[in-house]
């Protein structure tokens, strides 16, 4: 038998046995499934990506149960917050799955400058577009606010494409929302804008979770009558039949980002919402300042029949930062990137009311 029959029959039973092993133990391979139309490809801005973040100190943890008294340091409009984080190292070293294991599923969501309506309200997305946002971003003070109603919230960190028993909550505030919060402060405190990074913890008891976020965004509101913009930053769980949870991200230039989507509310009768209006164009302007730089980057915004504490401010808006499938690697570039696009489009608006 020659050298090369010999290579070929070895590679063959290889291929045979790997068959089996994998069907023995129930685990299927990753699917990629797309919808819509792939983004065009194009190269993320400087800023965005390729400028490096400062080393800077670790994020300490919250205190379990402790009060936050509203506090900024402000320095020529614009907000540095105390504390701060360092870059993560993101090796990833991928275990083998265990035969109960559960599949992480790429997929992009299609996405367009669009409303997923689940309400009976009739929403014109050009009227939101006509309409500009009733904001005032001229004041001295900060201008933004970033709070996080779900604050352990956290990512698929081994960037496997299974899952068992792989806790998607945590405390460690260099690895939940606080982390990718201080991504986006640090993106929009760049672009110009006064902002305050809400690190405390809302959802020590989940129930209570809006009801603590409420007390906490009433607070920071009556002591900067400046903030013109709230947002509260979350992370989606996006899990299908069988327990399959989806990973929706969106490939720019070779970068992988998860894709981001709004979840604003509108209200009902039990609970007024006297500005969704205002919240929604705010969101469809930066929608559609997304979908003019990263096309296919954003899901269609969601609208609900709830507050989610939206209420409070004309500025308000509720983010979903990617899934619980996405790495913390394509959840800071989509942090980055919606903080560009963001005040992006608050420089339009600012503009559009002189």
């Amino acid at each position: 038998m020659t050298k090369l029959k010999f290579a070929i029959l070895c590679s063959t039973l290889g291929a045979i046995v790997t068959g089996v092993v994998l069907c023995c133990s129930g685990i299927t391979p990753v699917k990629a499934l797309s919808y819509g139309v792939r983004p065009q490809t194009r190269s993320l801005s400087v800023r965005a990506l390729t400028e490096a973040l400062p080393t800077l100190p670790s994020v300490p943890q919250n205190t379990a149960g402790a009060t936050e008294e509203p506090s900024a340091t402000v320095s020529g409009g614009a907000f540095f917050t105390s504390a701060q984080f360092e870059e993560a190292d993101y090796a990833i070293h991928v275990p083998a799955a265990p035969a109960q294991a559960e599949k992480i599923v790429i997929k992009q969501y299609a996405s367009s400058l669009s409303v997923n309506n689940s309400t009976d309200l009739d929403i014109d997305m050009d009227q939101l577009l006509e309409h500009v946002p009733d904001l005032d971003l001229s004041g001295d003070g900060p201008q933004i606010l970033i709070v996080h109603t779900h604050t352990s919230e956290s990512y698929n960190e081994t960037g496997q494409d299974w899952y068992a028993d792989q806790d998607t909550r945590t405390t460690d505030n260099s690895r939940n929302m606080v982390r990718m919060g201080e991504v986006l402060s640090e993106a929009l405190t760049r672009a110009g804008y006064g902002v305050i990074h809400c690190q405390k913890r809302h959802d020590e008891d989940f129930n209570a979770s809006y009801a603590n976020s409420l007390k906490t965004v009433e607070a920071y509101l009556k002591k900067y009558p400046s903030i013109a913009v709230v947002i509260d930053l979350h992370r989606d769980s996006l899990i299908g039949t069988g327990g399959t949870k989806y990973r929706p991200t969106v490939t720019v230039n070779g970068v992988e980002m998860a894709q981001v989507m709004f979840l604003m509310g509108v209200g009902n009768e039990d609970y007024p919402h006297p500005h969704w209006e205002e919240n929604l164009s705010l969101a469809a302007w930066i929608q559609r300042e997304a979908d003019q730089t990263y096309p296919g980057w954003m899901r269609p915004i969601l609208v609900r029949g709830l507050l989610y504490n939206q209420h409070l401010s004309k500025g308000a808006m509720l983010v979903e930062l990617g899934a619980c499938g996405n790495t913390p690697a394509e959840a800071e570039t989509a942090a980055r990137c919606f903080g560009e696009v963001c005040a992006a489009a608050l420089d339009r608006i600012r503009e559009a009311r002189k």
